[in-house]
């Protein structure tokens, strides 16, 4: 995972692209996908990349625009 730039996805399914979150980390702006396929900024999320949590799955950028939003 990139300190600059990285995506990651929370209850990945990969047969279906789907997940409950998505987020993508880029330069110290951290965004959160939403149902409709756009971005929207999510300061809170930065916990993630601080390592306070674990429970995500490293994505390509390719993984995270196809990836369908369930919530």
């Amino acid at each position: 995972m990139s300190n600059e730039k990285f995506w990651i996805a929370y209850e990945y399914d990969h047969e279906n692209m789907t997940a409950e979150h998505v987020y993508r980390y880029n330069r110290g702006l951290m965004e959160r996908k939403n149902p409709d396929g756009t971005w929207h900024e999510e300061r809170e999320a930065l916990c993630i990349f601080c390592g306070e949590d674990w429970d995500y799955e490293d994505i390509t950028e390719e993984e995270a625009n196809q990836i369908v939003v369930k919530y």
